[in-house]
């Protein structure tokens, strides 16, 4: 008898503590397997501190799936970010960080109990297997695309292209260059500045990587993650108005936008299709507002801008419930390091909520703002100031046409979203997309004019709720129609991504790269082409004098600045000694590098270099170069 009373006790204990268990002995593996080192650091920080704290807000059930994984990265990269600022970035603080979680969620359990019994984890037999189907459709949908985009090897290198072909490799350069050393990080491609980038989302992949070692196809892959999870946050901020609805509204809000596929149906009609050419996205031009899908696959800060902003419309739905005005709030304030654009269209939201409410506001409503103190200290780290003015740049610049230019770039559902004001109903999300259309229209915020676009895509989420509700209450055939006539645009996306192959690095890049990573001294500093392409920053993970104009201007260099250090540039690989010695002391330079790009600007810069008596050519394979700086021969 007391063996069947002890028996059962020890199942209680286990079914009461199982996943703490699981949870422990993970993080501990992570010290000593690089494959469980992964799926430990997907494990903690997609799903733990979200598993932790769901259960003290007032949550439905398809509200937890998005909060679960957006919560989890919020909190997880912040924790390391805070641990790594008192005892060093490491992989060492990366797993510290994994114990202290279990350890949380192991007190947590103790207290109130284990909700997520063995056979059922986060109620997954509430989502209908159709859900499951769309969500898992999406994930693959993205990361086929990503796998043939980023990373992808062929006989001539890695390929990076399509819509990756530029912004990829700045951000390949933040990740790597955190992993070698740049902790806290400045600027890695525009030396001697702090990184005040939202930087964060790229913070995160470091960390997965960092627990594994050199792992450039991790970014795919968790691009794929992160549009499922702003998938499945449409899907809950959705869902409210039904879920029809809601699978319309995740469809248009993942692959919608507007008509530019004309011109991919005009050059298949004609014969003149060429996906190199055939991209529907036009710099400067009627088509110019490039799509949700083309910005979900290159823009990573929108990775976790948008989620986040999804799930907070959905909190501010209610603003009776203090409790879910403070968790809004949280997800605000947290945030801002991720996406500060996201930062500012959540209090748009707010504004836009306050305003609806106005007529039973209460004190409860300072909820959502106490929380915005998580923002501060990355506020106040010494970005560039914030500067807000009345201005019609963007429409000067990019829609000289306005009422043609939306229409065309936007499509249906932005026809049905201003056809929904027809009818009363849903003024708070109404509201917030008014705001958000004219904020880009009327206002300058950015650097460059033509960030002030991020916008629109804040604006494309509720525009995507707005025509899901609208597309509900239809016909069917109605529905597949117009859903079909908003999305065709994604698949000339699709088209273009796989249709190309830019190579981002060749093989002997590649291999100077890691010649590089493994040869050099962390946290060197890198003379180089200002390219955007740059082996040294984005295979080694070195930090370089400057880069492509737009990267530093646009987080707010003064392009002044950023024209002069390019003319000091080509003045050390064109011009005299003396040039090239002031660049070198001026910016700390340990090593010159000449790569593709340099041998097509500075033609001849080989036969220069080989005559200065105090550099030491210390590389030298397939026509690529690294000459290291004899600091004592220059006399410094």
């Amino acid at each position: 008898m007391a063996e069947v009373k002890a028996n059962t006790a020890e199942r209680a204990v286990l079914q009461k503590y199982w996943l703490s268990i699981v949870l422990l002995l993970l993080a501990a593996a992570s010290f000593v397997q690089s494959y469980l080192a992964v799926l430990a650091a997907l494990v903690f920080t997609f799903l733990v501190p979200g598993l932790i704290a769901y259960r003290f807000f007032h949550l439905k059930s398809y509200e937890i799936w998005a909060f679960v994984p957006i919560f989890s990265v919020l909190v997880s990269v912040q924790l390391v970010y805070y641990l790594s600022l008192a005892l060093g970035y490491s992989s060492l603080t990366i797993g510290l960080c994994f114990f202290v979680l279990a350890a949380i969620y192991l007190l947590v359990i103790y207290k109130r109990g284990e909700p997520i019994k063995p056979r059922s984890v986060l109620k997954i037999g509430q989502l209908k297997k159709s859900n499951l189907l769309l969500f898992a459709t999406i994930f693959l949908i993205s990361r086929g695309v990503l796998c043939f985009s980023i990373w992808r090897g062929n006989q001539y290198g890695i390929i990076i292209t399509g819509s990756n072909w530029q912004d990829t490799p700045f951000h390949y350069e933040i990740i790597e260059s955190i992993n070698n050393g740049n902790f806290p990080p400045q600027t890695p491609n525009y030396i001697g500045t702090p990184l005040t980038y939202h930087y964060f989302v790229d913070f995160h992949t470091a960390i997965v990587e960092n627990v594994y070692g050199y792992l450039p196809t991790a970014l795919p892959v968790l691009n794929a993650l992160f549009i499922v999870v702003f998938a499945v946050a449409i899907y809950a901020l959705a869902r409210h108005y039904g879920r029809r609805a809601a699978v319309v509204a995740t469809v248009l809000g993942v692959f919608g936008w507007g008509l530019s596929y004309t011109g991919l149906f005009s050059a298949l009609f004609d014969g003149t299709f060429n996906p190199y050419q055939n991209y529907i996205y036009q710099f400067g031009q009627m088509f110019g507002l490039p799509s949700i899908f083309d910005n979900l696959l290159q823009q990573r800060p929108l990775l976790m801008g948008l989620p986040v902003f999804a799930l907070v419309l959905a909190l501010l739905r209610d603003m009776s419930d203090k409790n879910r005005l403070l968790l809004a709030g949280i997800l605000t304030g947290l945030v801002f390091p991720f996406h500060n654009v996201a930062f500012f269209c959540c209090y748009v939201a707010y504004a836009s909520a306050v305003i609806f409410s106005m007529r039973k506001i209460n004190r409860g409503y300072l909820y959502f703002l106490l929380p915005s103190v998580f923002a501060l200290p990355f506020i106040f780290s010494g970005g560039p100031p914030l500067s807000i003015s009345l201005s019609t740049a963007f429409i000067s610049q990019f829609a000289q046409n306005p009422f043609l230019y939306y229409f065309l770039n936007l499509g249906v559902p932005f026809i049905l979203a201003i056809a929904s004001f027809i009818k009363p109903g849903h003024e708070y999300l109404k509201l917030t997309f008014l705001f958000l259309f004219l904020i880009p229209n009327i206002l300058l915020m950015t650097p460059w004019v033509w960030d002030m676009y991020k916008f629109f895509i804040f604006a494309w989420v509720p525009i995507a709720v707005l025509s899901g509700i609208m597309l509900a209450k239809t016909k069917k055939i109605v529905v597949i129609t117009l859903v079909l006539l908003s999305v065709i645009t994604s698949a000339s996306v699709i088209i273009y991504n796989v249709g190309t192959d830019y190579t981002g690095v060749s093989w002997g890049e590649y291999q100077v790269g890691k010649w590089i990573k493994e040869n050099t001294p962390e946290g060197s500093v890198f003379l180089t082409y200002y390219s955007i392409q740059c082996p040294p920053s984005m295979i080694a993970g070195r930090l370089r004098v400057s880069s492509y104009v737009y990267w530093p201007y646009g987080h707010g260099e003064p392009l002044s600045e950023v024209n002069a250090r390019e003319k000091a540039i080509d003045g050390a690989y064109n011009g005299t000694e003396s040039q090239l010695s002031t660049v070198i002391q001026e910016y700390n330079v340990s090593y010159v590098y000449v790569g593709n790009d340099e041998l097509r600007n500075y033609p001849g810069c080989i036969s220069r270099f080989n005559e200065v008596n105090w550099l030491v050519q210390v590389y030298s394979e397939d026509g690529l170069y690294v000459y290291q700086v004899d600091w004592t021969k220059l006399g410094s």
